[in-house]
Order: C-alpha cells, then sequence, then structure tokens
C-alpha cells in the first residue's frame, strides 16, 4: 500500500540512498530502512539532513515532494523532470484555446466543489447539510458555518489551515501527474505555477477546512499550538494530531480525487465531439 512520508526537523536525523531504497537514521537509534516504491507522497518539515541521491530517488519514482519550513508554509514542490510533455498536455491546450470552454469549466468546478462542501458540511454540522440539501445554499452560507467553528486565533487557524492545504495540494500534483495531465496547465488559474493543479484544489478545498475544525475541536489544540516571534506554529504533539488527521481522510480523499480526475477526462470528451 502507499504511503506518505514525513520527515519532521530532528537533531541527529540523517536521511540516505541505498540502492532503491531509504536510510533513515537517528541518534543512538537503528536505522530504518524503507524501499522508495512504497512511498508516493513525501513531506519535509524544517532542515533535514540527506544527499541528493535520496532527492533523485523520489524523482525517479514520480513521487513529488513537498518542503515546508517549522510554520508549516510550503516552500518549494519538487517533482520529476521530463522533456517531453504530459501525454494529455494538448488535449488541455486544446481545451484551454476553444471558445466557451472556460465557462463550462467554471460552471463545473463549482459543481464540483458544492460536492464536497456537502460533505464536509455531514462531518461538522449534519442539520445544517440537510437544510443545505433542501434548500440549496451560497459560498457566503458554507464560509459562515466554517468560521463559527474555529475556536482558535486567527493566527492558529491560518497556520493549521495552510498545514492542512499543503497536505491537500500534494495529493492534487500527485493524481495530476499519474493521470499523465499537464498540472501547470491551468484555466481558472492561467497565469500561475500548477495553475491546473490550483483549479482542482479549488475543488478538493473545503476538505482543508475539516481538517483544520477537527483539529481545532480537539479538547487539547491549546497544548498543539506555540506562539514564536514570527507568529504560531505546532508542537511535535500538533504535527502528530493533524498527520493522523490527514492520514485518516487519506483513502476518503484518493477516492474523491479519482472522481475529480475522472469527470475532467469526460469533460474533456465531451466538449471534443460538442
Amino acid at each position: 500500500m502507499d504511503r506518505t512520508l514525513y520527515l519532521n526537523e530532528k537533531k541527529g536525523l540523517v536521511v540516505m540512498r541505498d540502492g532503491p531504497s531509504l536510510w533513515i537514521r537517528e541518534k543512538d537509534k537503528a536505522g530504518i530502512r524503507v524501499p522508495a516504491r512504497l512511498i508516493n507522497m513525501v513531506f519535509i518539515i524544517g532542515n533535514i539532513r540527506m544527499d541528493a541521491g535520496t532527492i533523485a530517488l523520489f524523482a525517479e519514482n514520480n513521487t513529488p515532494v513537498t518542503l515546508m519550513n517549522r510554520r508549516g508554509d510550503a516552500i518549494a514542490v519538487v517533482m520529476p523532470y521530463n522533456h517531453q510533455s504530459p501525454d494529455h498536455h494538448e488535449e488541455q491546450r486544446r481545451f484551454l484555446r476553444q471558445e466557451g470552454h472556460l465557462d463550462t469549466f467554471r460552471e463545473w468546478t463549482s459543481s464540483m466543489r458544492r460536492e464536497t462542501q456537502l460533505l464536509v458540511m455531514k462531518k461538522i454540522d449534519w442539520e445544517t447539510a440537510q437544510t443545505f440539501l433542501a434548500k440549496g445554499f451560497r459560498e457566503k452560507d458554507y464560509t459562515n458555518i466554517v468560521d463559527a467553528r474555529r475556536l482558535s486565533k486567527a493566527e492558529e487557524w491560518k497556520t493549521v489551515h495552510e498545514i492542512a492545504r499543503n497536505f491537500l495540494m500534494e495529493m492534487v500534483v500527485r493524481e495530476i501527474v499519474a493521470s499523465d495531465l499537464d498540472p501547470h496547465m491551468g484555466i481558472l488559474n492561467r497565469e500561475h505555477n500548477f495553475g491546473f493543479a490550483l483549479d482542482l484544489y479549488h475543488i478538493i478545498e473545503p476538505e482543508t477546512d475539516l481538517l483544520a475544525v477537527q483539529f481545532f475541536t480537539s479538547c487539547r489544540w491549546h497544548d498543539f499550538t506555540v506562539r514564536t516571534n514570527n507568529g504560531s506554529t505546532l508542537s511535535k504533539e500538533g504535527w502528530k494530531n493533524i498527520v493522523q488527521r490527514f492520514e485518516n481522510r487519506k483513502k476518503v480523499l484518493a477516492q474523491r480525487m479519482d472522481g475529480i480526475i475522472r469527470g475532467y477526462f469526460d469533460l474533456l470528451r465531451y466538449t471534443a465531439v460538442s
């Protein structure tokens, strides 16, 4: 089963390549060998000692790597290099250039996003979700429900929400790359790197709200956040908490992303013959 590798800054932690595997060693502990083929996402948090061969190994296995600072801000995403365009690059380009397809894509993403919002609402407020289903809702209505459940200061919410966003964004990138689509061929986000990934993340973004709301409804969230001179960050237990919540949702999120990718291919096929 595919796994996510989280490497959090720790004194004495060293990561090296060992053939087709990673060799992870901590001070005064036995080393651990992890086959790279079992890893499908990587998050490096803070300053980790590793050799260049480790990054190359991830690239060889088409595994994206997200680099984050200790506050949880994304610094960079490392992706495999391929001088050839992804298989579906030209299909995406044709879709982008045809008149009227921007509105079609915007309507599709809006519809898919509403589905995600309803799924999230069923998790955080079942009764309100039923009202939304019966009477409909606006983006503002959804936002008001989420805002009412923050239970935290703005700085702490921003930190946790950004970490959750980075987790989901890498999942989006991974699914796009695995489907031989171009992550940069944005439709709503045309002028941005990873524009298409941002387009699809917009659909699944409410899942970021869910992870953050669940984090802050924990009775111990005060112990999980730490104030610093640069703002807010997470304690060791805080990182464990948000990672575990993401891991618990990962199977559902993967299924959701699979449905979104299939929906996009259906859209390409439909517009190609219409």
